[in-house]
């Protein structure tokens, strides 16, 4: 085998202070913490919160089965592993845990024994994500310091002594070849894990493949003509709304903009870790329903057109109750834009969940000349009569957008009998 270069030969060793030396600095903690002789019956006492621990997934099944093996056996900490030992003193003793929780390394100020746990672990995480194998002098002997610092605390002198061996000793060829085997291995296990993941998210998705990549699809196109889109205080309502709310309706009359805040609104929660769901039916609310998954579904055109939708309204009435149902689990939500015609009818009534928060649109004036601004450019003060002659001013500037080469004070005046001209 090759000689190995510094930066390899700081990865071996640092490996090995990991893999050999730090598990059992932590073992004197956890068996301070957790007497092997009684180790079944406090797990026994604790079982309620390790259920829910692992209901959260924060205990995966293989340290399940661990801490729960079949009768007649019972657990034994001499198999569990570093990460499952500090998983345990975190969340089943009364340690003080280090200023910045178990989530990041310590400062070197911090010396308690829930801090030097976090070092552990930070350090093994820093390994474990090292794609090349190797660590520069300088990150070697901080992070060497830090970790021989914590396993001298937790596990004593002779530890500390025998970190300082590991240190100074000649790596044999074993060393060498067992540790390289193991990144080799490292590596290979992350990507499998990754393929899991993958499988598992594709299995537990609600939504079929082919409608799932329209929906992808139909979200960029939201992305590129959103780049056309002028922030108004209604859509910052609607968002603060659909945050705090389970349903959301969007009203207005045409023109106004409900689609485009629609829209607008659902990509700023689809950038905040919803998944968005477009969708025209009750029915696939139901069938796209995701417990595990915070989901916004979107709806426009909410019950009609132009006017209400009686055969629309006959199909949402029967599945109210089981929508109700489905929002009080919290992790799912609807947006939908109404016209504000559709929205006023008598009938609509019959629609509660839909009048539950509702976010009529207006626009100031200010509002009007960005959005003129943007469509119209230099043109844009040309405009600044026509403000109030149509609700649909936002609509207007993007018709005469799409066609400029008509005369703008004619467009804006009576832009309607302008296109049935042309036409």
């Amino acid at each position: 085998m090759a000689s190995l270069s510094e930066k390899e030969e700081n990865f071996v060793r640092m490996s090995l202070l990991l893999t050999g030396i730090s598990p059992r600095a932590v073992r004197v903690l956890f068996d301070y913490e957790f007497a092997p002789i009684c180790l079944d019956a406090t797990l026994k006492k604790e079982f309620n919160k390790l259920k829910d621990l692992h209901k959260k997934r924060v205990i995966n099944q293989s340290q399940w089965n661990l801490l729960t093996p079949r009768l007649p056996d019972v657990p034994d900490s001499k198999k569990f592993d570093v990460t499952l030992m500090i998983l345990l003193l975190r969340h089943l003793t009364t340690l003080a845990p280090p200023n910045s929780e178990y989530e990041s390394l310590p400062a070197s100020s911090e010396t308690s024994p829930a801090a030097d746990l976090a070092r552990i672990k930070y350090y093994r995480n820093f390994l474990a994500h090292l794609d090349d194998g190797k660590i520069d002098s300088t990150e070697f002997s901080t992070g060497w310091d830090a970790i021989t610092g914590a396993i001298s605390r937790l596990g004593g002198q002779q530890m500390k002594l025998d970190c300082d061996n590991l240190r100074t000793k000649t790596l044999d060829q074993s060393n060498r070849e067992i540790i390289l085997d193991i990144k080799h291995s490292n590596d290979e296990i992350r990507e499998l894990k990754q393929s899991v993941e993958i499988l598992k998210i594709s299995s537990e998705d609600t939504v079929l493949w082919n409608v799932r990549a329209q929906i992808k699809q139909i979200l960029e196109d939201w992305k590129k003509n959103d780049q056309m889109y002028i922030n108004t205080n209604g859509a910052d309502y609607a968002l603060k709304c659909i945050k705090e709310k389970s349903c959301v309706t969007i009203t207005a009359s045409s023109g106004v903009g409900k689609t485009a805040t629609l829209r607008h609104v659902a990509l700023q929660m689809a950038d905040e870790g919803y998944d968005v769901l477009l969708v025209n039916n009750p029915g696939d609310i139901v069938k796209f329903y995701n417990p595990k998954q915070k989901t916004l579904f979107v709806i426009d055109d909410l019950c009609g057109n132009y006017s209400f939708n009686q055969i629309d309204m006959k199909i949402w009435e029967p599945v109210m109750e089981r929508l109700e149902n489905i929002l009080q689990k919290q992790e799912t939500q609807i947006i939908v834009a109404c016209r504000l015609q559709v929205y006023q009818d008598n009938k609509f009534e019959s629609l509660s969940l839909f009048k539950s928060c509702v976010c009529n649109l207006f626009l100031s004036k200010t509002e009007k000349q960005l959005i003129a601004e943007l469509y119209l450019k230099t043109k844009a003060p040309n405009v600044t009569d026509y403000y109030d002659l149509y609700d649909c001013f936002p609509l207007i500037c993007k018709l005469y957008h799409d066609k400029s080469d008509m005369h703008i004070t004619n467009f804006f005046q009576n832009p309607f009998s302008v296109y049935d001209a042309e036409i």
